[in-house]
């Protein structure tokens, strides 16, 4: 019998907070007037499917008649502000988003960031909460208070990296920035293009992209033998002035 009441408060507490969910992103007027519409995502459990089912719906209100500052409020429940920021901008540009800037930083137990931005609309919560997904993020909640506010959990956030190998490898990016990931490796030789002149800028990061050592060079090479700290996580690989003087890509190889 305490199974029983036991479930039956559990599918009332599921149904009561989606609910509440869903009236934070479309509002309590119009939550109320399609509340039959709504009916199937009532007892939703995925945010993301939530999402979706509104935006099929044309129920998420979006866009503005003019451009105007908005200032979405981003927080981070493992509190990693190096990383949460990088994978935070890094999801908005892929997204088209290149010019904010913060105007509230604040470290209390989270990490909290809010933005401000001109656009045409909101940020479009459901390609953000896939987008920001693929880099190891989940969004645990949205509310809309005049802005969007967003709590994120990325606890396995992590950097799109190619695997060193024992075998030498050919790399080519248009954007002129290679993150590899140190897969045990000892040290890493790089090689760049005899018809190119890069000019070497390595960093390597730990596992929370916090600086372990910087390789900035103001001359030329065409072969860098590196050597890899114990706690790199991460290798970042660019240019030192600009992507055009390797835009032919490097090789790599890694050593034990």
């Amino acid at each position: 019998m305490k199974k029983v009441i036991f479930i039956i408060v559990a599918c009332i507490f599921l149904f009561a907070n989606n609910s509440q969910t869903i009236k934070n992103l479309i509002g309590e007027d119009k939550f109320n007037t399609y509340y039959e519409l709504l009916k199937p995502i009532l007892n939703e459990k995925s945010l993301t499917k939530t999402l979706e089912y509104l935006q099929n719906n044309g129920l998420l209100d979006i866009f503005f008649d003019k451009p105007k500052l908005i200032h979405p409020t981003f927080i981070f429940t493992n509190n990693n502000p190096i990383f949460n920021t990088k994978t935070l901008y890094s999801t908005l540009k892929s997204l088209g988003y290149y010019y904010f800037y913060p105007t509230k930083i604040t470290k209390n137990g989270n990490y909290t960031i809010t933005l401000e931005m001109k656009s045409t609309h909101y940020i479009d919560p459901l390609l953000f909460s896939k987008s920001i997904e693929q880099k190891g993020c989940n969004v645990i909640s949205i509310n809309k208070n005049g802005s969007y506010i967003y709590t994120i959990d990325c606890e396995n956030e992590h950097i799109d990296t190619l695997k060193i190998v024992n075998k030498k490898i050919k790399l080519l990016n248009a954007k002129g920035i290679y993150w590899l990931d140190p897969n045990g490796f000892n040290k890493v030789i790089v090689y760049s293009s005899k018809l190119d002149n890069w000019y070497p800028y390595i960093v390597f990061f730990d596992k929370n992209l916090n600086i372990l050592n910087i390789i900035s060079k103001e001359n030329s090479q065409n072969t860098v033998y590196l050597n890899i700290p114990p706690e790199c996580a991460y290798i970042k690989i660019t240019d030192t002035f600009s992507k055009e003087n390797f835009k032919r890509g490097i090789f790599i190889k890694g050593i034990k």
